[in-house]
């Protein structure tokens, strides 16, 4: 049982290798192999069928078939996809049409004939008007064979029970067909869904993330903010704000460089990140400035939480190249009050941050 899953599996590895041309598509050859699995299947048993019934020679052309479908299967491993496409269309226009010529039209060969448009349309080199000729012309030669058919002098006239039998082929072969087409559709449009909301994604990250911290930026913390004063209004949920700055960055940047700068904003942030996590939230406001949000949380309480961050960030050994030193951080803070709005309240912790700045930096200011 093990040896035949082992087998199993590296026969669907070997259906969904890669291609090697870098011009060709995996997902199209992807789509060409299983569909001429199913076909090859498809003709060899209608051949069989038709040979039983009628004659050996109409059997050996649905064997030249199949034979063909395998060719186009190879194809596909020999950088020639598009070739491999080109006689796949080639044998399900020609041997469903003869088919149904040759025995009756209400088998439904020439209906095997509609998957060509499924295949020429995904393709994604081809031109959009050239599919859409190709589909134009397809529909019609169905047309004048749909007029055609039942005024045709058939070859072989099937017994009522063989009609049975190749329309019941017919359906599962072309069901098949269209399933495992379906499927290389989905796959194709899942992936590129899978892509664009990855893309999205990163994007969103872009213009919501500080770039060198990955703290929220500005932009984002006002939207922040904005949901935080709607759940206020709503729920009466106070919050507290809390802006700091890095004591005496400028020196820190003087004397040890921009590249020891950036990698203190990095360290406090990563300090922010883990301390704010189901406090709140919290985002570099500019520069060495850096914004706190406290949900539910009254000024006492924030009050209490920043004094374990100030202290935090004061015995934090900063080593970076040949350099040993320590940072402070000096904090206002002031509760949201609703008459003043968001913006006013900010501006009131920031002038609690400038008086903790020239009363001896390195303190919280309430």
């Amino acid at each position: 049982m093990r040896r035949l899953k082992k087998t199993f599996k590296k026969f669907i590895n070997f259906l969904f290798m890669d291609v090697k041309n870098e011009k060709e598509t995996k997902d199209l050859a992807i789509l060409i192999r299983l569909n001429c699995l199913v076909l090859a299947m498809y003709f060899f048993v209608i051949g069989i069928t038709v040979a039983y019934q009628f004659r050996y020679g109409t059997g050996l052309s649905m064997a030249v078939a199949a034979g063909l479908t395998i060719g186009a299967f190879i194809l596909t491993y020999e950088d020639l996809t598009r070739a491999g496409l080109a006689l796949l269309n080639t044998v399900v226009i020609i041997f469903p049409g003869l088919l149904s010529l040759m025995c009756t039209y209400e088998c439904g060969f020439q209906y095997m004939m509609f998957l060509n448009i499924l295949y020429v349309y995904f393709n994604k080199g081809n031109k959009p008007l050239l599919k859409r000729i190709f589909a134009v012309s397809l529909l019609i030669c169905m047309i004048f064979l749909n007029i055609l058919g039942p005024e045709f002098p058939y070859f072989l006239t099937p017994s009522h029970e063989g009609m049975i039998i190749l329309q019941i082929l017919n359906i599962l072969g072309f069901g098949s067909c269209i399933s495992v087409t379906a499927y290389c559709y989905s796959v194709k449009f899942n992936q590129s869904e899978d892509k664009l909301r990855r893309i999205n994604e990163n994007l969103e990250k872009m213009a919501n993330l500080d770039t060198l911290t990955g703290l929220s930026n500005r932009r984002h913390m006002n939207e922040y903010l904005a949901d935080t004063v709607f759940e206020y209004n709503r729920s009466g949920k106070i919050f507290t704000m809390v802006i700091g700055d890095i004591d005496f960055f400028k020196k820190v940047n003087d004397t040890y460089g921009h590249d020891t700068g950036d990698y203190v904003l990095t360290t406090m942030a990563d300090i922010f990140k883990r301390f704010m996590k189901d406090k709140g939230h919290v985002a570099r406001w500019g520069g060495e400035e850096f914004l706190f949000a406290f949900e539910n949380t009254k000024a006492d309480k924030a009050f209490e939480k920043m004094e374990e961050l100030r202290k935090e960030i004061e015995s934090t050994p900063i080593q970076f190249k040949d350099y040993d030193f320590s940072v402070t951080m000096t904090f206002g803070l002031e509760e949201y009050n609703p008459r003043l709005g968001i913006e006013a309240t900010i501006n009131r912790a920031d002038s609690k941050l400038y008086e903790g700045k020239t009363g001896g930096r390195n303190r919280v200011i309430m």
